[in-house]
């Protein structure tokens, strides 16, 4: 077990660890469960009073305690229990007035203990009297979601008017849908009025609403694209801004037209995960947050239909906010709401049964708390594909390579349009066809051929086959599991004066987006705290896929009854520094500091870019928006938008790569003379196919390496060291220091690999000390031996297999 690098995830409760159905996928938490029983929890909050309450969904509200100190709620009072009074109850806030406010069926509620007798005694109905769900009238459960602004306005939702008739089509196909109607939309009721203002439209049942700390209110909405091909094609979040629609129903030519269908600010997907409460993780009480310092801020989202937790980071840009998320934990229940404690934990609440109801206002629940603490290991902080074959995992601190032995056979990789960190933790799937499709739909697993550190010992990388689709990855280490983007751009950094250069993976081409998505790597705080601001020049090269930017897609098999009217996309960089842009597109440049680019875009076909920035300045900035024909706002660029340079779009059918230009001509018999030859003296530590020295990592399997890894390997081979054959220098107790590859190592005398391709032994009792070395033991500049026709055929000879004979 890895102790150095990714420590036990604690598990501890009343129950034992093998009964909490809690998978956290990252160390550092520890999982509890609240030693009370209660009905099926809808909502969890804290109150004035520093107690938590669990708004059940039979209606009755429990206040808990804890009564001896151990940071669990062990004592449940009855706060409130009239039956029939809150009925399907969906969403609660405290007000500024200390009253509990709680969304439920027919009716906006504020509960108050006007006794201060610790239960609740007054139950005042603040809003209720709108239309009714068509479909089936007063039984659906229609308010939804409580959140209050820092100004005291109360904002609810009310749910769709017929979710399997969003455009409300009569008999004679005429839809009646209407956007004044308050079903379908988030509603706000000015402080101290009873008064109803519809704030947005298109919305289908946002379960949660928060406000984050800048004042913005989100919303979580769920997928209705089961019955209305383009309709919430996801579980979404939401940034509710006046005036604009979200999509439920969208835009349509004949029933819906002159109507713009607000993007999301991040889809969860796949299809079918039933978004529900969610909680930004801000301190409560003047307690610390939940999780990691970077997390603070994040929506910490819950997903009931498949059990998940995600953490979704949120920047926010001039044009609107961008998103990146991670599943941090799976669970083995119908996860339907959660809230940071003021101790800093994270109050999860489940329902019992099985998606997508479970075993409704009767049932069971249980309810978790998640504490999370600083692991003395270092821990994973977020993964991306470097290459084609190589992915990458940024650490919060050096990793120690010590125990890093055999990583490669211990770590994994999986790949698939529908694949998922954590899928090997999910135990249930709500029973819907396409859901089946989706588990039908090949994966892949990739074996880890190799591992390496990078010079700074943050960066893992993990060697793989190439794999060049935008297909979703999941990396498997041990004790955590992470998913791996394929977005983002290559980044490469020069400096005008002597100063080294940085290259790496960015998220974004939007420079404040990559920055704080990046904060808490040090790798990346070089770059934007050191070298931006020195005379330089960024260079940024990534593919725009620009399709469907206001026109919601369509899951694979849906179908439209119109044809959508194509997209004219414009996309708008600007710069602190000269910036200058290559693509394939139209480009406008407006001056020195602005360029624009401008696109028909076409599913499938992405548009290759490369941006260059004159850095120098105080504050280094590119700003990216875009605006379309249609609506000429600008919004923010999502993550999901820029994609590797290398990336190939997802088809049924993806080209094979072509072989690199750079070995044109290369001939692999005499580059394998050139591998065992005198000149190179590659053999003298490395073995390839069962051939040569053993001092330095087998080379075997380079054959399904790319061809950018190995080169960069070559020459700069401190850049990423394999953790199985790190340097170590003994230093002797006569003065003397020795540099080798550790090959034994007992109680008497460990063994060093030279780099000269032979070994030395050295007696414990002689050794001063000993520390592996920041450098990998094989020298730069092997390739400078060589002619350009030698490097060709050495490179076609360790990337291609040997001739069939």
């Amino acid at each position: 077990m890895l102790r150095f690098l990714l420590p036990f995830v604690v598990l501890m409760a009343v129950a034992s660890a093998e009964e909490l159905p809690v998978h956290p996928l990252a160390p550092g938490f520890t999982v509890r469960e609240l030693p009370v029983k209660l009905p099926n929890t809808n909502n969890v909050r804290y109150g004035p009073d520093g107690r938590l309450y669990a708004i059940c969904y039979n209606g009755d509200i429990y206040a808990l305690s804890d009564t001896d100190g151990d940071g669990l709620e062990d004592k449940a009072e009855l706060w409130w229990n009239k039956p029939g009074e809150l009925i399907c109850p969906l969403g609660a806030a405290f007000g500024p007035d200390g009253a509990l406010y709680v969304a439920s069926r027919g009716r906006v509620s504020a509960l108050r203990d006007t006794q201060k007798s610790g239960k609740a005694d007054t139950l005042d109905i603040i809003a209720s009297g709108w239309p009714d769900e068509k479909h089936l009238g007063h039984g659906r459960v229609d308010a939804l979601g409580l959140a209050f602004n820092k100004a005291g306005d109360l904002f609810f939702s009310l749910g769709c008017m017929d979710y399997a008739n969003a455009f409300l089509l009569d008999k004679d196909g005429v839809a009646h849908y209407d956007r004044k109607n308050e079903r379908g939309t988030i509603l706000r009721m000015p402080a101290g009025t009873k008064q109803r203002e519809i704030v947005c439209t298109g919305i289908r049942f946002a379960v949660g609403m928060e406000f984050n700390a800048a004042g913005d209110l989100f919303c979580t909405d769920q997928e209705g694209a089961t019955w209305l091909p383009n309709g919430n094609p996801f579980d979404k979040l939401l940034h509710i801004e006046t005036g604009r629609h979200y999509g439920f129903p969208p835009s349509h030519p004949r029933h819906l037209p002159n109507v713009v269908n607000e993007p999301s600010v991040w889809d969860y997907a796949p299809q079918h995960q039933s978004t529900c409460g969610f909680a930004f993780d801000e301190p409560v009480a003047g307690g610390p947050i939940f999780g990691p310092s970077s997390w603070r801020g994040d929506a910490i989202v819950t997903g009931e239909s498949r059990g998940k937790l995600w953490h979704t980071k949120l920047v926010k840009t001039a044009a609107g906010y961008v998103a990146q998320t991670q599943i941090f934990a799976t669970l083995g229940m119908l996860t339907i709401d959660c809230c940071i404690s003021p101790r800093g934990d994270l109050v999860v609440c489940c329902h019992g049964g099985a998606p997508d109801w479970g075993t409704g206002p009767s049932g069971t629940g249980r309810i978790f708390v998640i504490s999370s603490h600083e692991p003395e290991s270092p821990h994973p902080l977020f993964s991306f594909a470097s290459s084609p074959g190589e992915t990458s995992v940024v650490f919060n601190r050096p990793l120690d390579p010590a125990g890093m032995h055999g990583l490669a056979e211990r770590a994994n990789l999986e790949v698939g349009r529908y694949v998922s960190e954590g899928d090997r933790f999910e135990s249930f799937r709500p029973g819907y066809a396409v859901v089946k499709r989706q588990q039908a739909t090949p994966r892949e697993k990739l074996a880890v051929l190799s591992t390496a550190l990078s010079a700074d010992r943050r960066v893992l990388a993990l060697r793989h086959a190439a794999h060049p689709q935008a297909e979703n990855r999941a990396v498997w280490l041990p004790d955590a599991d992470l998913g791996a983007t394929t977005n983002g751009v290559e980044a490469i950094w020069h400096s005008q004066g002597p100063g080294a250069g940085w290259s790496g993976w960015l998220p974004s081409p939007d420079l404040l987006v990559s920055r704080e998505m990046t904060a808490s790597s040090a790798t990346h705080t070089e770059l934007f705290h050191e070298k931006l601001s020195t005379a330089g020049t960024l260079t940024l090269r990534g593919q725009l896929d620009l399709a469907h930017m206001l026109h919601p897609p369509l899951q694979l098999e849906g179908k439209l009854d119109y044809e959508p009217a194509p997209e004219h996309v414009t996309v708008v960089f600007r710069g602190a520094g000269v910036l200058a842009i290559k693509t394939t597109a139209k480009v406008e440049r407006v001056n020195d500091h602005e360029s624009r680019i401008t696109v028909d875009p076409i599913t499938g076909q992405w548009v290759p870019y490369e941006i260059t920035l004159a850095t120098g300045s105080a504050t280094p900035s590119l700003d990216v928006s875009w605006f379309t024909a249609e609506d000429s706002r600008p919004r923010a660029l999502g993550l999901r938008r820029s994609w590797l340079p290398w990336v190939q779009p997802l088809s049924d059918t993806v080209a094979p790569l072509a072989p690199p230009p750079e070995i044109a001509g290369g001939d692999w018999q005499r580059g394998k003379t050139v591998f065992f030859g005198q000149v190179a003296q590659c053999s003298r530590c490395h073995q390839i196919r069962g051939e040569g020295g053993r001092i330095g990592p087998d080379l075997s399997n380079l054959v399904q390496r790319d061809y950018a890894s190995v080169l960069k390997d070559v020459v700069e081979p401190s850049a990423a060291i394999n953790p199985d054959h790190v340097a170590y220098i003994a230093t002797l107790k006569n003065g003397d220091a020795v540099m080798g590859v550790l090959q034994k190592d007992d109680p008497q005398e460990i063994s060093l690999g030279l780099a000269d391709g032979t070994t030395r032994a050295v007696r414990r009792s002689d050794i001063a000390s000993l520390a592996a070395s920041p450098v990998s033991l094989m020298p730069p500049g092997l390739l400078l031996a060589l002619t350009e026709q030698q490097r060709k055929d050495l490179f076609t000879f360790l990337l291609g297999a040997p001739a069939a004979k």
